[in-house]
Order: structure tokens, then sequence, then C-alpha cells
């Protein structure tokens, strides 16, 4: 190491940084070539230090510089090195780089050395390197090209974006496989095991992805044939929000076509996580070694790969682009946020996979495999109508009830289950994901509904069409969410409930996303889809003060006009909405406070439910029911509930209970019916 140390000094012009006016910059490189030896402390001579080192040049150049390297290598790495040569088909020059990078990636002496050249351009590293290893410069330059074995496999690469140190200048796969390669024996099948893992097997089947429609049979079809013709540039993408199952699709896909599958790892075996540039060069080397087998690779979390605010990104640009179109192993890429990728990139993926949220029959097939064993198909039902809940979620509360509760009853495992989605959604934010939303109530009739369109005739022609828009307006508690979910239940379609607060974000445009989002997911799931609310965001453009006021009405309108299913939204400020809007509603229906048969109807229905007895003509219950000012469906919804707490005596209670609850509403006061 001596030779290069007089290499830097003299031939380099290091010494231009190493001789100072008054004494030697570092004194750790001047303990190693001993000229911390050559003047006492008084009497340093900048002169005579650089005679001194043009004499050790000199002296050094006499020696061969074959025998030198041979001899000043140690032996591990020289076998290391020769095995990934083998591996590779490095030639001499290729070899004796990787070799002479892992020793200035090691040996620190070499490295302080290496830095008194200061920062280099790519012109300036070939130069220098040429020196160092008495090889021809344009040999060098040929070894580092993007395209040649050394970067193509991952072990090295030439950072070609700005001027560094040496050191810095040249990328190993990894800062641990240079430690190993110095010090241990390391094959490159021992490497890969550290980058490349083998992920489990999938527990999910290709019944649990037919929300994605013909792309799933597709993409397996697709890489059956690209591994039967052997063709090259085969690379699908697969983006969606977390724990909506892309990972697990990968898995699926590599088991349909019958195939070895291996992700680029996260992280090291002491889980040190591997950098960017450390996977970018594992999945180079992945294309290398299973080029010949039949073996598809993954690479989740690509958006690291894509940020277009690291420095470099133009240049992995233009690797990614040139490999999309070359790499001789098929590889999925998975990532959360397709946005971040470069148009000019996505284009040149094969295949490219939305991986939503799965549709409730599903979500209730998932569920059900999953806890079937403790929970009720009622409990699955349910659970299976939030559209929140994505597999990733569902496999981990099932893993920690089997975990927690293996000795328990079905009945208590049923509640952890659901108690962990609960706590999980909560906290991400999710406040009433599990919460009971415009559920049908256990008593329920549409005649009660006050308004003058012929419900059931509404509903039959709904039905019959599979389609129609509505505007259900009125007061609070009139039965606006019941009706709707009524007509799902009638159409024999799930119900798609979206309250103001699922559909407004803070952030400019997110909103109209949001919207968009739900129309897609009902037309995807054949759901009756439920605005509650809707005045919160469809308000008269003409009292627009913003600007994102107009676009989210004008979204609401484009999504309506396109959508082609059922399509109801309900308000209590009807006057607030915006005109044109209402022309898009086939049918704009208002409910009011119930007519006195309506209400006697109902008490009667509501009494039953609560075993309590009550005639079918009592006229002191009657007018004691009729007296009651403002009273909606809603009102026997609270008191059902309060009865359930404390249990009311008998009929005439139940009464005086419902007159208590209206006359808290404001403006209590007039008949039944419209006032």
């Amino acid at each position: 190491m001596l030779h290069w140390a007089w290499e830097i000094l003299y031939t380099l012009d290091g010494q231009n940084q190493f001789i100072e006016s008054d004494g030697f910059h570092g004194t750790q490189i001047a303990e190693f070539i001993g000229a911390d030896s050559w003047f006492d402390q008084e009497d340093f001579d900048p002169t005579v230090a650089r005679r001194y080192i043009r004499r050790h040049h000199q002296v050094s150049t006499q020696d061969d510089f074959n025998q030198l390297w041979q001899e000043g290598v140690p032996a591990v790495l020289k076998s290391n090195v020769a095995q990934w040569t083998e591996m590779f088909g490095f030639d001499e020059t290729e070899s004796r780089l990787l070799t002479f990078v892992i020793l200035l990636h090691t040996k620190p002496d070499l490295m302080r050395l290496c830095s008194l050249l200061g920062e280099l351009d790519d012109n300036d590293t070939c130069h220098t390197l040429s020196k160092l290893l008495h090889l021809p410069e344009n040999h060098i330059a040929q070894a580092l090209q993007s395209r040649g074995r050394l970067s193509s496999t991952g072990v090295l690469s030439l950072d070609r974006n700005e001027e560094y140190t040496l050191r810095s200048k040249i990328d190993l796969l990894s800062r641990q496989f240079a430690i190993q390669m110095a010090e241990e024996p390391l094959s490159p099948a021992q490497v890969l095991k550290e980058h490349i893992t083998t992920p489990p097997q999938t527990q999910l089947s290709p019944e649990h992805f037919t929300h994605l429609g013909v792309l799933a049979p597709a993409a397996v079809s697709h890489l059956q044939t690209v591994f039967a013709h052997k063709q090259n540039g085969c690379n699908i993408l697969i983006h969606g929000a977390a724990g909506t199952g892309k990972t697990e699709f990968t898995r699926v896909l590599a088991q349909q076509a019958g195939v070895e599958l291996y992700e680029i790892a996260w992280s090291d075996e002491d889980n040190r996580p591997h950098n960017r540039n450390s996977r970018i060069n594992a999945l180079r080397m992945a294309q290398n070694i299973f080029s010949a087998q039949k073996v598809m690779l993954m690479f989740d979390e690509v958006e690291d790969l894509f940020d277009r605010g690291q420095s470099d990104f133009s240049l992995n640009k233009a690797w990614l682009n040139r490999m999309l179109e070359n790499n001789p192993v098929p590889t999925v890429w998975v990532c959360n946020n397709v946005h971040l990728i470069d148009p000019s990139a996505v284009r040149r993926f094969d295949m490219v996979i939305e991986m939503k949220a799965p549709p409730v029959p599903v979500r209730a097939q998932m569920i059900h495999d999953l806890a079937g064993d403790y929970l009720p198909a009622p409990q699955i039902r349910a659970l299976a109508e939030n559209d929140v809940l994505v597999p990733a979620l569902l496999k981990q509360a099932h893993r920690v009830t089997e975990s927690a509760g293996k000795d328990w009853q079905p009945s208590p495992k049923s509640d952890l289950f659901q108690k962990l989605l609960h706590n999980t959604l909560k906290a991400q934010g999710h406040f009433h994901a599990l919460n009971t939303r415009a559920k049908l109530p256990e008593t329920y009739n549409p005649a009660w509904i006050n308004c003058k369109q012929d419900l059931q005739a509404l509903a039959d022609g709904i039905v019959a069409t599979g389609r129609g828009t509505l505007c259900l307006y009125g007061a609070p508690g009139t039965g606006k969410s019941a009706f709707a979910a009524w007509l799902a239940e009638r159409a024999g379609k799930p119900l798609l409930y979206k309250r103001s607060s699922d559909l407004l974000s803070k952030y400019v445009g997110e909103t109209e996303q949001l919207i968009a989002a739900a129309f897609e997911e009902a037309k995807e799931n054949d759901a009756v889809l439920v605005f509650d609310e809707v005045d919160s965001f469809l308000q008269d453009r003409r009292n627009a003060r913003q600007n994102w006021e107009i676009t989210q009405v004008n979204e609401m309108l484009t999504q309506m006009e396109a959508f082609d299913g059922i399509f109801a939204a309900s308000t209590n400020l009807m006057r607030n909405l915006d005109q044109a809007a209402l022309r898009r509603f086939d049918f704009k229906i208002e409910f009011g406070w119930l007519q006195p048969e309506q209400a006697w109807s109902a008490f009667q229905s509501h009494c039953a439910q609560l075993g309590l007895t009550v005639a079918d003509d009592d006229p002191v219950l009657k007018a004691e029911l009729w007296s009651i000012q403002q009273l909606a469906l809603g009102d026997f919804a609270v008191v059902v509930k309060q009865a359930r707490i404390v249990p009311v005596a008998d009929a005439a209670a139940f009464a005086a209970a419902l007159k208590r609850e209206c006359a808290l509403k404001e403006g209590a006061k007039g008949t039944f019916g419209f006032v």
C-alpha cells in the first residue's frame, strides 16, 4: 500500500494538500508513510518534505507492480474476487478495479490518502485509477461504463452525477459487502441471501382477487408466455394504498405462473436497512444471477427509487428506463403512490395494475377464510361492509387473535378480533369505520315515510332498471338514511354509505379525488351509493368564494352523469344546494313529519318490538300520540334505545317518552305532517 501512497502524493500531486507551511496535513498519514520522523518539531521545511516524497517515489517505481499486487492484496480478498470474476466473467481490469475499491472502502489509511486528491469528476476518477492500478485509462473508463459488467451486476458502480472524493465516487453493493469480501470467504450465493429474500407462502388465492377482473388472469398468462419464450423486458407495476394486498397478489401471481419468487430485501440479517443504492445494486445482481432460471423478482416500496428530490434522479431514471426494456428476469414493482413515478417510466411497464380495497363479497370471503371458525355469519357480513378493512389489517387481527386467544371459546375470540380491528382503524383516523351506518332498523316500513312520492312504485322501477339518482331532503330523523338502506336491501345490493367527513379533505383537490373514488368503489361493488349531508360539498356555486368550492361541485356533477347505478344523496338543507346539481337528480323527495295514521302504525310496531301491549284502537293512546308535535321515525329509534337501558313500563310510558323527546325540538308546535 506504500506504493500507492507515493503515487498519490507525487504522481497525482496529493502532496500539495498534504504538505503545509508548518507541518503535515493529517498526522495519521504522516505516521503511515513514516514522515513523522523526517523532521524535528521546529525545523520543518516544505521543500525538503517534497524532496523526501520524490525520493521515495523514485525508489518505489523500481519495484514490480504486479509482484507488489500479488503480495499486497490479502489472500481472502483475492480468493473472493476470483469467485466473483468466475461467476460474472470479469476481465483483468474489472477484477483489479473491484479489488482496489474494496480496499479503498475498508482500509482507512488508503481512504485518507485518496482524500488528499480532493473531489473528482468522471475523467479525474479514471485518470487516478489508471495511475494507481497501472492500467490504460481507456480500459478503466470502459470497465466503469453503466452498461459494463461491474455496474450491470450491481457489484460496483461509478457515481456520475457529482464530484466526490474517490471513495464516495465509486459505490459497492453495500458497506457490509466490502467488509465481508475483505475479511472472510464470501461467495455470490452468500451475498445474495442478504439482499434477496424468499417471501412466505401466501394464504390468499386467485378467488380473493376477482375484483381485478381480467387483469389477474391476464398477468398470469403473460408471465407464462414470457417464461416459455424467454422474453426480456417483462415488468408489471402494482400500485395502491397500503395493505390492499399488492404483495399477496404478487405471490399469487408467482404461484399461478409456476415460478419461484424472490424479493429485493429491505434489510440485512442484522435488520440494518439497505439504502437505495444498495437495493438497486442487489436488483442488478439478481437480474444477472437468475437470468437463466425460472424466477420472478419483486421490488417493493419503489417510491424511493423514483424520488425526484434525489440528486442522481436523472441517472437512475435513465438506468431504469433501459432496464425496463432489457431485464432478463420478469420483475413486479410495487408502490403505494404511482404519481411519484415519472410518466416516461410508467409507459414502459407491460401492465399497470391498481390494487384497491377488495369489494364486499371478496372481503366477506377473506374474513370467512380467516375467522370463520369464531365469527358468526351476520358479523362477517357486517364487517365486510366496511371499505377500509384491507387484507393486511384482517390478517394481522386474525394472527393476534389466534395467538392471544388460542384456547378461547368462539365468542370472546370474536370480540377480540373485532376490537383489534376497531382500535387500529380508530388510530388511523377511521373513527366511524366499524360503527353501524345507515343500517336498516329492526322495525321498519316504508309506508311510515311521509312524502308525496309512491316509494313502493319508485323502488320497483329502480330495481327493474338498476339505476336512479335520488335527492332525499327533509328534517333530521325523518327516515332518509333508513329509506336508502331499505332500497339497497330491496335491490339486493350492498350499501356504500359516505358521510361528509369521509369525503371532505383539508387538502386542495383531495375532496374531488375522494368523490371520484366513492363512485368508482360503488361501481366495482355494484353497490347503492349514499352521500349523507351532501349540502357540505354541493353548495350553490353562485355563492362560492373559493375556487375549490366550484371544483367540488363540478366533480360531483361529472361523476353523477357518468354513474350508471343507484345513487342517493340526503340533506337537511335543500335550499343551499346548487341548482344545476338538483337537475341531475331523477327524483327529489321531501321527507316530512309523520302523519297521524303513520305515527299510530309505527307506534304499534315499536311497542310490539319492546313487548308492550297496545290495543288496535285505543282512543286515549291515539289522542296522546297525535298530540305530539314534529314526530319522526328517528324519535322512535331514540326511545327504543332508551328502553333497552331503562325499560318502559307500558305503552303509555312509551308515548310519554316520545312526547318528551319531541318537545326538545326547535319550533315544536303545530300538527302532524306538512306544516
